[in-house]
């Protein structure tokens, strides 16, 4: 994908996805929640079986038509393996509605926090609390598919395409577990967390991140704050003050620049809600990278990227 498309891809899911499209083309039961130690520090996920998946790994596939996914799962730690054949669709999230919260509800508070309206992203950030809880995703390309691993327990669940929230028709897919817990998360070479330090929204990588080998993403922001993990390969001769001349450009609130800045494709983790984690297995190879997340502030609308949320790290 050319760099000016990739602006507006992300333009589409994260300031408007349906007006930005249009215009540019074409433990028993274990909750997923993580306990109170983990948000201290603990090891997340803490007792609960690593190793290698057995057969607890569902499809999730998408096209210029749809997308395919499961209607039914087990309870325990569960991959989620994401393919796309087309540009501007794919990126699909997990999300568990609170008891009695219907899809469109849902939608409606994801809605306002993916867009470039600060008065929007405020409430529909307190809203999105009150209706359910993100619980990650991948962001894939037709060359670059993902995988995810969350642990589900018994309940609904929503699978949905992120760049047709706002749409008419979105793609959307109703997940219901039930059944015995089972399941083992994937050994992670590396733990990404999202933070605050001082006051600062910012990443710490912990571990060594490999290629071909997946990585623990953890949300550890206050309350409302969602956070996400895209990571973008380096070209060589690229300089953090390159990074942070095109940032410069950008909106407080997610306006993307004219310039295409010197990012390519970037696979990644899609947005967490706080005090939670997943495992996600990127398509990376050895070399620098930018680790950037795109969400922005629930108290004042302002992109954490703005905040100096990113951080570059090498893969080995």
């Amino acid at each position: 994908m050319h760099k000016r498309l990739l602006r507006r891809v992300w333009a589409g899911v994260l300031g408007g996805v349906l007006l930005a499209v249009s215009q540019t083309a074409p433990a028993a039961a274990a909750p997923e929640q993580l306990p109170v130690r983990a948000r201290a520090g603990a090891p997340a996920w803490a007792g609960t079986q690593h190793g290698t998946l057995d057969s607890r790994v569902l499809e999730i596939h998408s096209t210029a038509d749809g997308m395919s996914a499961p209607s039914t799962a087990t309870p325990g730690p569960t991959t989620f393996r994401t393919t796309t054949t087309q540009d501007f669709t794919g990126w699909v999230g997990l999300a568990r509605p609170h008891e009695g919260v219907p899809w469109e509800e849902l939608r409606a508070a994801i809605g306002k926090v993916i867009s470039t309206d600060p008065e929007a992203i405020i409430s529909g950030s307190g809203e999105l609390e009150a209706a359910g809880t993100l619980l990650g995703g991948t962001v894939v390309y037709p060359d670059l598919p993902a995988s995810f691993t969350q642990i589900l327990r018994p309940g609904t669940y929503f699978l949905f395409d992120y760049h047709h929230v706002n749409s008419p028709e979105p793609r959307v897919q109703r997940l219901v577990v039930s059944g015995a817990f089972s399941g083992r998360v994937p050994s992670a070479s590396a733990t990404l967390t999202a933070t605050m330090d001082g006051g600062e929204p910012r990443f710490t990588v912990s571990g060594t991140v490999r290629a071909g080998r997946p990585i623990l993403f953890r949300n550890h922001m206050p309350a409302r704050q969602l956070a996400e993990a895209v990571v973008f390969p380096l070209e060589e001769g690229v300089t953090e003050e390159d990074l942070v001349a095109w940032f410069d450009q950008f909106g407080d609130h997610g306006r993307f620049p004219d310039d295409p800045g010197p990012l390519g494709n970037g696979p990644g983790a899609l947005p967490l809600s706080p005090g939670h984690s997943q495992v996600v297995e990127l398509p990376l190879e050895p070399g620098p990278h930018v680790v950037i997340n795109w969400f922005k502030d629930a108290e004042d609308g302002v992109m954490f990227l703005k905040k100096g949320q990113y951080k570059i790290f090498e893969v080995r």
